[in-house]
């Protein structure tokens, strides 16, 4: 791998002052600017983030750091942060973070040497960008508009995760032929940051951290989620990674020996440990049956990697239960995509004739549960967890035993009766709900196919993305009266019961917003609000979608659509879509970043 002072010659990024350029030549190495202060610019030093630079100390021993990226034109957004001083000596100099792509950036250091104030301004030249997605022949990367933004949320930054396959990964599989797994889902990765001007200001380089040829580094990179020292933890096919703002890798670990298939979850818990969505390698089922698990493992490990404990819900919940399955649209089963099966309701025959593997189906060894979210509860030592193909958020102790169950109540077996939420209204009376979830005479409405839920401690309530496929465990007469919804849900776990408190999309969106898969919704402490991304709107005009189009419709495109709203309303203060020029490009979550957080 080239050494970052070459490869920043290599990608001609020119190193400027304002005043005086100074660049080697023969551009081998980046030079001092003769009227600046601190030292040489390296770009991208990791490799692994293109907007990213480092401004060398060249001896200078400086405090107090503050840092602004200005402005591109008058509608673009400046960034400013602050450099604690240990991470200053930590990267070697000033990190900056948020330059445009393919434009002479502008940005001012601000410190204290010796008991004085300095600041130099600084230009700098950045390669244009390159996120994978020019294969396709449709785009770079995602096209980012931008609706609408309030005043006081015009210094948002969202980070965005979107799939992006490349279609090289067919060699690879489990060894196993009658039990594969879940491991030919593979891409580049696609993280990217953008700004409340549409513009992107940082991104992931997608040739570094990924190898489609390599059993290791191959998978989609997902469930990226930011830690309490202020890094990124991502998983990534058969493990997952841990890296800073400025793009370096801080580790990389395998998965434990007896697991495999990590995907849509990794997030660092207020324990301090990692808990990962994988699979089990080799499982036996009690009928003597080798399978590889699809899906249905969580798993804990500490900073190190080393397990320290796992859920297996093969034993915890029921692989039988197929209530939730059959109401699904089997042409958008989450990555198994499949758009000449769009509209068709799976049957039982689908699910008990499904061939093992990542196809959703009954028993052990197929998609039965789909968990997409993991979230912990430190006041009981228990674990959240959102299962798509049961269309239920399902809390679980340490000792492995269901504590609830949020969800319709078909087809849960007698040992599950007593965990059963019952919907009640504000004041606490008893809804009146049918088996299947239809609440009468209430707004009240459970999630289906869920795509995450995760705990809002500051206001003892949980919040769910609701995609809405199999609403009410069926599929409506017209693809048009789908919907999703970000939801906000309190539940009382002593008397089991649960009230709907906030809602939006069901009203505001509609089928505009109805996003078949993937999607989050989760609350912003910082400013009082709920951060909503529908992520797969439209999506291949699946379920309706925009048109029903084909794969090879050169048209067809996902058009996600991410929103802020203080919390409580419906109104929302942010709202981007952010649209793909290519069909396979697929929108998976995003999250606030706060550079301040992570540049400590």
């Amino acid at each position: 791998m080239l050494k970052p002072i070459l490869y920043t010659a290599l990608t001609l990024s020119l190193l400027y002052s304002i005043n005086n350029v100074n660049a080697d030549p023969m551009g081998m190495k980046p030079m001092p600017v003769a009227d600046a202060p601190l030292g040489y610019i390296i770009h991208n030093p990791y490799e692994n983030a293109p907007l990213t630079a480092l401004v060398t100390l060249n001896g200078h021993k400086i405090s107090n750091v503050d840092v602004t990226i200005h402005a591109k034109g008058e509608t673009g957004v400046s960034i400013n942060y602050q450099v604690d001083d240990m991470r200053v000596m930590d990267e070697g100099g000033v990190p900056i973070f948020g330059l445009y792509p393919a434009f002479m950036n502008t940005f001012t250091i601000k410190w204290t040497e010796n008991g004085k104030q300095r600041s130099h301004e600084y230009q700098m030249l950045t390669p244009d960008i390159d996120m994978g997605f020019s294969e396709s022949q449709w785009a770079k990367a995602p096209i980012v508009e931008v609706e609408h933004v309030d005043a006081d949320f015009k210094d948002r930054l969202y980070f965005v995760n979107w799939t992006n396959p490349d279609g090289k990964s067919g060699q690879l599989s489990h060894n196993n032929p009658d039990a594969p797994g879940a491991f030919s889902w593979d891409g580049k990765p696609g993280f990217f940051i953008i700004d409340t001007a549409g513009d992107i200001r940082w991104y992931l380089n997608p040739y570094t951290t990924h190898n489609s040829k390599n059993y290791d580094s191959a998978g989609y990179a997902m469930g990226m989620n930011v830690t309490k020292d202020g890094n990124m933890v991502w998983v990534q096919g058969q493990g997952w990674k841990k890296m800073s703002l400025m793009g370096r890798m801080i580790s990389e670990h395998n998965l434990p020996g007896n697991f495999i298939d990590a995907s849509h979850e990794g997030i660092e818990a207020a324990n301090g440990n990692i808990f990962i969505r994988a699979a089990a390698k080799d499982y036996r089922r009690a009928d003597g049956m080798l399978v590889n698990t699809i899906r249905d493992q969580i798993i804990e490990v500490d900073n190190t990697g080393k397990l320290v404990d796992y859920w297996d819900l093969n034993t915890i919940l029921d692989p039988l239960r197929d209530a939730a399955l059959l109401s699904l649209d089997a042409g958008a089963v989450c990555l198994n995509i499949n758009i000449d099966q769009a509209g068709h309701q799976t049957t039982l025959d689908d699910l008990k004739n499904a061939p093992y593997g990542d196809i959703h189906g009954v028993e052990t060894g197929r998609n039965w549960v789909h968990v997409n979210s993991i979230d912990y509860d430190p006041k009981d030592d228990s674990i959240i967890i959102s299962s798509r193909h049961q269309s239920a958020v399902i809390k679980i102790g340490r000792d492995k035993q269901v504590k609830w169950i949020l969800g319709p109540e078909k087809g849960w077996s007698d040992k599950f009766q007593d965990k059963l939420l019952s919907p009640v209204d504000a004041t606490g009376n008893k809804l009146s709900c049918n088996e299947k979830g239809r609440c009468r005479g209430s707004d009240f409405d459970f999630s289906y196919t869920s795509h995450t839920a995760y705990l809002v401690p500051e206001k003892g309530t949980l919040t769910v993305f609701d995609n809405g496929d199999g609403r009410h465990l069926g599929q409506p007469m017209f693809a048009s009266e789908k919907y999703s919804r970000a939801v906000e849900y309190k539940i009382d776990e002593a008397n089991k019961t649960v009230t709907q408190v906030w809602q939006y999309g069901k009203d505001e969106l509609g089928y505009q917003g109805y996003s078949p898969v993937t999607s989050i919704v989760k609350y912003q402490q910082d400013k009082d609000s709920m951060m909503s991304y529908f992520a797969s709107a439209g999506l291949f005009g699946l379920g309706g979608g925009y048109g029903n189009l084909k794969m090879d419709d050169t048209t067809g495109k996902v058009k996600s659509i991410l929103v802020e709203h203080r919390y409580g309303e419906t109104k929302p203060a942010v709202r981007i879509n952010i649209n793909s020029h290519d069909m396979f490009a697929t929108g998976y979550r995003a999250q606030v970043i706060r550079v301040n957080e992570m540049l400590k």
